[in-house]
């Protein structure tokens, strides 16, 4: 089981939920700083993120987004900072 889950409804079409997550996933990257690989599915997409002491994915379809990622010992006191700053960007581009 993930240290974090978050899962956000949208009603976006894959193609303009897909445009959404990319510009999310560049914003986030510049200021937070890790890397991320990006895969395109059929009907699904999976993004890798790797930070120093996190783990995490993100999973998009055609009517949801969930970010999971595991943390280690040193990042989890930061978590709910972690957790706020992920709620803000998919408020943000998926509301």
């Amino acid at each position: 089981m993930s240290d974090l889950r978050i899962e956000k409804r949208h009603n976006f079409d894959l193609a303009t939920a897909r445009t959404k997550a990319k510009a999310w996933l560049e914003e986030a990257k510049q200021e937070f700083d890790f890397e991320a690989t990006y895969h395109e599915g059929l009907d699904s997409d999976t993004v890798n993120i790797t930070k120093s002491g996190v783990d995490g994915r993100a999973f998009l379809d055609s009517d949801k987004v969930v970010f999971e990622a595991d943390l280690n010992f040193l990042v989890k006191p930061f978590k709910g900072m972690i957790s706020s700053g992920i709620q803000e960007g998919l408020d943000k581009y998926f509301a």
